[in-house]
């Protein structure tokens, strides 16, 4: 039931969600600036692993916290994909912007104005939605 509620409620869903990212970010950061500047590592795969384990941890904490949903095999392969998803869009927008000519920063503005909100409806009715035992 509790379930149900929280359903019908998607602006809290959608704060707890904007808080379960602004974390996620940070960790990405803190990570990815600890393997580059004390494990030596390169940008590239620093941040590979630091969107790795930031995923994972989203993940557990929007499953927990935001969607009050079970941790689940199939929701963590949709939440994935829904992750890719949002990368592959961040890098297209960014990508085009630039193209444009217009300032990388316009780029990183329509990001954030586009690809979290994507993210939090695609979890909402995709990731987490109620499932059928049989699906």
């Amino acid at each position: 039931m509790r379930f149900w509620c929280e359903m019908l409620d998607p602006s809290r869903q959608a704060l707890r969600f904007a808080f379960v990212g602004i974390g996620s970010t940070a960790l990405h950061v803190a990570i990815a600036s600890f393997l580059i500047e004390v494990g030596r590592a390169d940008a590239g795969a620093a941040n590979g692993i630091a969107f790795t384990i930031a995923t994972l941890a989203s993940y557990l904490s929007n499953s927990i916290f935001t969607f009050r949903a079970p941790l689940a095999g199939g929701s963590l392969m949709r939440f994935v994909v829904v992750a890719l998803a949002g990368l592959a869009l961040t890098v297209a927008i960014t990508s085009a912007i630039q193209s444009a000519g217009y300032h990388y920063l316009v780029g990183i503005a329509a990001v954030v104005f586009t690809v979290p909100a994507l993210s939090f409806w695609s979890h909402r009715l995709w990731t987490y939605r109620a499932r059928s035992p049989a699906g």
